[in-house]
């Protein structure tokens, strides 16, 4: 298409010839040839490439898992091995691939569910195992770590201001949940108080407050900023 006043080649899409400012006119084959659709109106989708994946590695996971049993039992006539085997590639799925599955996943929920992924696998071990640690050590220790990371993603995700305050105060929570886990460690292994989380607990501290003093102190705090590139 050119233009009828000063000759220059425009493209379909213009109604204004951008030299001479001239209307363009199209005439009806033109106009009945550039309304024919000749791309879909909706790209492939990020999501639609990410299911596509999930379902292959679905699909190997499935064929992994029967590999192993069909294994186990004709070697041993039980599952022995292949118990851990299984519960670790379902480990691998809930951490990697089950997210593929979703548009929007949300962190908190992710975090949940494979916190509770790993409490199971804890468990089976457990009674694989004859332990009696699960419910005195394991369990506690696991919904401890699930709790702050929870509480640091609704902190990072939800609080827009405030990053030094809400990194020492996250330090802080983590030095002082070392203290609880100690505890139960005391309460399944009969071990002393005081071993190692005094250091955690004090490193963490130590380095909270810091962080905290960061936050308040505004020279101390563009010095940060500058040093780190935050």
């Amino acid at each position: 298409m050119y233009c009828v006043k000063c000759g220059v080649k425009l493209s379909d899409d213009l109604n204004v010839c951008p030299l001479c400012q001239t209307k363009v006119y199209y005439n009806e084959e033109h106009i009945a040839v550039n309304k024919e659709k000749k791309y879909p109106e909706t790209m492939p989708t990020k999501n639609h490439a990410n299911k596509s994946l999930a379902s292959i590695l679905t699909m190997l996971s499935l064929l992994a898992t029967s590999i192993i049993l069909i294994l186990c039992y004709q070697l041993y006539d039980e599952i022995r091995w292949g118990g851990y085997a299984i519960l670790s590639i379902g480990l691998l799925y809930v951490f990697f691939i089950l997210p593929l599955w979703f548009k929007k996943y949300n962190p908190i929920v992710s975090t949940i569910i494979n916190h509770i992924a790993i409490a199971l696998f804890l468990l089976y071990v457990n009674f694989k195992t004859g332990g009696n640690w699960f419910l005195s050590f394991a369990l506690p220790l696991t919904i401890i770590i699930c709790f702050n990371a929870v509480l640091a993603i609704i902190l990072i995700k939800y609080v827009s201001k405030g990053g030094y305050f809400i990194a020492g105060g996250i330090i802080i929570i983590i030095g002082l949940s070392s203290m609880l886990i100690e505890f139960f460690q005391h309460l399944t292994f009969n071990s002393k108080m005081f071993i190692w989380s005094l250091y955690v607990v004090s490193c963490c501290t130590i380095f909270g407050i810091f962080l905290l003093l960061a936050g308040i102190i505004k020279p101390l705090k563009n010095y940060l900023n500058k040093r780190f590139f935050i």
